[in-house]
């Protein structure tokens, strides 16, 4: 096993550009995150041989990260266990020692936790493999508690943000079309970066997975995955938008 797929979790050290760049330079495809609740929504994306911690978390929530990484390879078909390391300038404490499977040094020397991988698959006693996760559609389409508890219960700044996501939807989608077409990865990457912002806030679970799915593809130039991400993408905001309008009308109605 000499490419792997990580996980990357960073919460803001700004050290994730750095890993991200050490790592591809040694042929592994690197999926940064910031914070465990977007690296929790990415175990739907794909199946991943590591997870790297590259900041300090919580002992609890790394615990209930942790918790759901083990259900997701449960109800996977052929699952396999994915080491949690951390790097060794976080302490056990910080880093939390029932959610922590071990440690590697900085700077990240890319051989060094491609052993480390290797050594802690093994010893957790499952062989790695690599497969695409799926579970994506199980995934709710709009999650209109987080949205409104997110905006502070603002009614008319939900209205100002479903309105602005519909308004520049399909010209994402349009230029994703483009990007397709002419095999333009890099800027597809992009643009699914973009989208998967926008889908974030308004907590369309669904639909930022898939973003964040057509993202990682596009960026690793995987042109099967990407087509066809982008085509569930467009049917997973094509469900979205009767809920988003659906929502605005519930909320306009209670403002008046």
């Amino acid at each position: 096993m000499n490419s792997l797929r990580v996980l990357l979790v960073d919460g803001g050290s700004e050290k994730s550009d750095a890993i991200s760049t050490t790592l591809a330079s040694a042929n592994h495809t690197v999926l940064p995150t910031t914070g465990l609740d977007e690296a929790g929504e990415a175990l739907f994306v794909e199946q991943f041989d590591a997870v790297l911690l590259a900041s300090s978390f919580p002992a609890p929530s790394l615990a209930d990260f942790t918790a759901k990484l083990r259900r997701v390879e449960q109800s996977q078909r052929g699952a396999t266990r994915i080491p949690v390391l951390a790097l060794g300038s976080l302490s056990a404490v910080d880093a939390g020692e029932e959610g922590c499977d071990g440690y590697v040094n900085e700077p990240i020397d890319p051989i060094a936790l491609t052993g480390a991988v290797r050594s802690l698959a093994a010893a957790l006693g499952k062989p790695m493999e690599m497969k695409v996760a799926s579970g994506i559609d199980d995934l709710p389409v709009l999650e209109p508690e987080k949205f409104e508890e997110q905006v502070g219960y603002d009614n008319e700044l939900m209205v100002e943000i479903i309105d602005l996501f519909l308004d520049e939807r399909k010209g994402q989608v349009s230029g994703m079309e483009d990007c397709v077409a002419n095999k333009d990865w890099d800027s597809l990457s992009k643009i699914a970066h973009t989208i998967k912002g926008s889908l974030g806030s308004l907590h369309a679970t669904r639909a930022r997975s898939r973003a964040q799915e057509l993202e990682s593809a596009a960026r690793n130039n995987q042109v099967e995955v990407s087509t066809r991400a982008y085509r569930q993408l467009v049917r997973d905001l094509e469900a979205l938008e009767p809920e988003l309008l659906e929502l605005k009308d519930a909320v306009a109605s209670a403002s008046d």
